[in-house]
């Protein structure tokens, strides 16, 4: 009996810890989306001000990387999703793609949380890119 008690606020305690934490994780670290305002801007512009993407180049021909991804067998090159639909890795292909005027939201997610969202397709990160609506 004298050892229920500590028991139990040990495990109540472990539980409000993880309850705890859980709301923290679902939140977007700043620097991790960015709001399009003005169309004018490429998909290109808009991704340089994400913490954690690198571009190379400018307009349809630049390249996109998205930093703590890297193999020596897989390709760096992020996964692009518009609305929730995989468009794959060409950068190119999409930025002609994609219509800035009807752009809203364009985010960045790390490799643990694109791989979690879209399995091996994420290991090199993602590139979510969402429209009005």
């Amino acid at each position: 009996m004298k050892f229920i008690s500590p028991l139990l606020l040990i495990a109540s305690f472990i539980l409000y810890a993880g309850c705890a934490s859980s709301s923290s994780v679902t939140q977007e670290r700043p620097g991790t989306s960015v709001n399009v305002h003005n169309p004018n801007l490429g998909l290109d512009d808009y991704l340089n001000r994400l913490s954690g993407v690198r571009v190379f180049g400018k307009g349809q021909y630049a390249r996109v990387q998205i930093r703590g991804g890297s193999s020596f067998e897989l390709p760096h090159t992020p996964l692009f999703i518009l609305d929730g639909i995989r468009l794959g890795r060409d950068f190119s292909s999409v930025y002609r793609m994609v219509d800035m005027n009807k752009v809203n939201t364009v985010r960045v997610l790390n490799t643990s949380r694109a791989t979690f969202l879209y399995g091996h397709d994420g290991y090199a990160g993602a590139i979510e890119i969402l429209t009005e609506e």
